[in-house]
């Protein structure tokens, strides 16, 4: 019995060594536990957190480009309005540039008339005489010859003229600018400011929607000055009378014309805007 009593003890003993290192395994694995769950729920808010931080961000992104559309569109607005108030400007310059080229060329010929005045008609003086041997009844023959006049130049006419048109077609009585410059054209066929006149004309009566006489005359200033600047003018002018009159590749093939042989010419600009305005190039 003694021996049985002995031999159990350490049994015991054993049993109770295995149960406290199962209590302390189990401890730890409880803290480990505890420790996992803790890290866990950290993880869970830190990704609740980034969720949230995305959503944000997606808002913002969406906020943004939406912003970005709306100032995109200003600004297109914004550029047409300049791009229109650019058109008009270059326009009224070339106008006054005009304008006062044509008040220099009247300054210039009232100044040649002042440097070298036209010949006058000189006043008859009585001239010595001879008598003629032969002349009946002791007749005398002349020997002063009179000098033909020299008729007096009308560039200062001419200035004034067109200066009368062209101030009627600036203030927009294309009616009346039509009818003066048809009557400069028609005294003056043949002098430096005629092409310009043609052009004017044309252009007044493009104005007035009378777009078959307006291209016959345009088309003039073309063919019969091909030298002459206000033949970039013409083309550029006669491809928007074939846009306006729905002849969208005649006047596609003038605006090309206008690039290709003017290339560095204000109107060229202008003709690849109108292109491209227009859907043409």
């Amino acid at each position: 019995m003694m021996f049985s009593a002995c031999a159990s003890e350490p049994n015991l003993t054993d049993l109770q060594k295995q149960i406290q290192l199962l209590t302390i395994q189990q401890e730890a694995t409880q803290k480990h536990e505890q420790q996992t769950l803790e890290r866990l729920g950290t993880i869970e808010s830190q990704l609740d957190e980034h969720d949230f931080l995305v959503g944000e961000l997606i808002k913002t992104e969406e906020e943004a480009n939406l912003d970005t559309r709306h100032l995109l569109d200003k600004l297109e607005r914004t550029s047409t309005t300049l791009r229109d108030q650019i058109e008009q400007t270059r326009s009224t310059t070339q106008r006054r540039d005009q304008d006062l080229s044509i008040r220099v060329k009247a300054l210039e010929s009232r100044l040649d008339n002042m440097v070298h005045p036209p010949r006058s008609t000189p006043v008859e003086t009585s001239a010595p005489t001879t008598q003629a041997p032969n002349a009946p009844n002791g007749g005398t023959i002349d020997n002063h010859k009179q000098p033909e006049s020299s008729p007096a130049p009308n560039t200062e006419n001419e200035a004034s003229a067109f200066r009368s048109a062209y101030k009627v077609y600036l203030n927009g009585n294309y009616d009346r600018a039509t009818v003066e410059f048809q009557r400069f054209v028609k005294h003056y066929p043949d002098t430096t400011l005629t092409p310009q006149a043609f052009y004017y004309l044309g252009e007044s009566l493009y104005l007035q929607k009378q777009y078959d006489p307006a291209q016959q005359t345009l088309e003039h200033v073309v063919t019969s000055y091909p030298n002459n600047k206000y033949r970039v003018s013409a083309l550029y002018k006669l491809g928007q009378l074939m846009l306006e009159t729905d002849q969208r590749p005649k006047a596609q093939e003038l605006w090309n014309r206008v690039i290709q042989e003017f290339p560095e010419s204000p109107e060229a600009t202008q003709a690849k805007e109108q292109l491209k305005k227009s859907g043409l190039s």
